[in-house]
């Protein structure tokens, strides 16, 4: 708050067929064998279903989501990684990479993400934090940025190890932060390419057989290994309702996943909430040239709801502020909840400008009103 007041608090909602905020996630039933699973809207962040998604458990390649986020966020596309030993020795799924090849920080991406490439994970790695070391700590640095509490990583690549784990929850929250890069959306909905770069030319194809398989999907990375058993984060759009799926643990991660997504897309629908602009409330301007101001919401929120659910609106707002006034200031805020779980919200700012009131606008005032007087005698 701009306004160093007193903040009331005002309650409102209605009910209407279909509106809901917070999933019933614990009292649906899919016959799935992961584990661990969560089912997310893409951009509010709504978990529309899960199971254990708070647990800690392996991830294996899905790792490769926060590598690719911290070489976008650090790195050069245009720049050459030149391939140490240690980074061609590495075991599991490979980019093939040879020891002294040196190839773009971009193609090296989609070797890491499309075959998923565990040596590209590690030249990467050294390239972008001098050691793979120094890398992980940065993983892990973001990882606490974006809110992901339950996960720590200690390699780039997936490989298991005890201290090396996620939750089905924290690792949405990794995909829907890496799906803001445009470069990351390009390489992940890549089903074929060739990367003509290095010391021969590759061929490499997607783990992912959604892509293939399920109609919208455009991502994002799959993992497997004998501890964590079969992972995928996958996302798909359908009609500008992007959802996005984390299953852990499981033993049919393509069925599983698409179990999610169809759950999704058939008992959800996008719903305006809030639109941009409209006029949410007004509060008193005191020593204003005008009594009041009008409380417009900073931006749309749009929100995926299910059959009978109810949205509760909690609008946050000084009972009286000071003037001047500027259009455009933040006031107050307007919080989403649906079935009493907080789920999104948006600021609240002045329409208008308010001018303080001056000597001269009082002296106007009273010969405005004298003259009324006049007239009417």
């Amino acid at each position: 708050m701009t306004k160093k007041l007193a903040v009331v608090l005002f309650i409102f909602c209605y009910f209407a067929t279909g509106y809901s905020a917070c999933s019933k996630a614990e009292n649906e039933t899919l016959p799935l064998s992961a584990k661990a699973f969560v089912l997310m809207d893409a951009v509010s962040g709504r978990i529309l279903l899960e199971k254990n998604a708070q647990e800690k458990m392996p991830m294996a390649s899905t790792t490769k989501i926060m590598t690719a986020v911290i070489a976008l966020e650090k790195g050069d596309l245009n720049s050459r990684i030149k391939v140490s030993q240690k980074a061609a020795s590495m075991g599991g799924s490979s980019f093939y990479l040879k020891s002294g090849e040196t190839m773009t920080l971009e193609n090296m991406l989609y070797g890491l993400l499309l075959p998923s490439g565990n040596d590209a994970a590690v030249a990467i790695a050294e390239y972008i934090g001098g050691t793979e070391e120094k890398f992980v700590q940065m993983m892990n640095k973001k990882a606490l940025e974006l809110g992901a509490l339950n996960t720590h990583f200690t390699n780039p690549h997936g490989l298991d190890d005890p201290e090396h784990f996620t939750t089905a929850k924290d690792l949405a929250v990794i995909a829907k932060h890496a799906w803001k890069y445009n470069k990351f959306r390009e390489i992940v909905q890549t089903k074929t390419k060739e990367i003509k770069d290095g010391n021969f030319a590759r061929q490499i194809s997607s783990t992912n057989r959604l892509l293939w398989q399920f109609d919208g999907a455009d991502g994002i990375k799959t993992g497997y290994t004998g501890n964590a058993g079969k992972c995928l984060v996958a996302t798909a759009n359908k009609k500008g309702f992007r959802l996005i799926s984390v299953v852990l643990g499981s033993t049919d991660h393509f069925q599983d996943s698409q179990r999610l997504l169809d759950y999704g897309f058939e008992n959800y629908y996008l719903k305006p909430i809030v639109r941009k602009n409209e006029i949410c409330t007004s509060v008193t301007v005191e020593k204003g040239v005008i009594k009041s101001v009008g409380l417009i919401a900073e931006d749309n929120i749009l929100l995926p709801i299910k059959e009978g659910e109810k949205v509760n609106y909690y609008l946050i707002a000084p009972k009286k502020i000071s003037a001047p006034v500027f259009k455009g200031e933040s006031i107050g805020q307007l919080q989403i909840y649906i079935d009493n779980s907080f789920v999104e919200s948006v600021n609240l700012v002045a329409a208008g400008d308010v001018r303080l009131r001056k000597y001269y606008d009082l002296v106007n005032r009273i010969f405005r009103f004298w003259m009324k007087w006049e007239t009417n005698i």
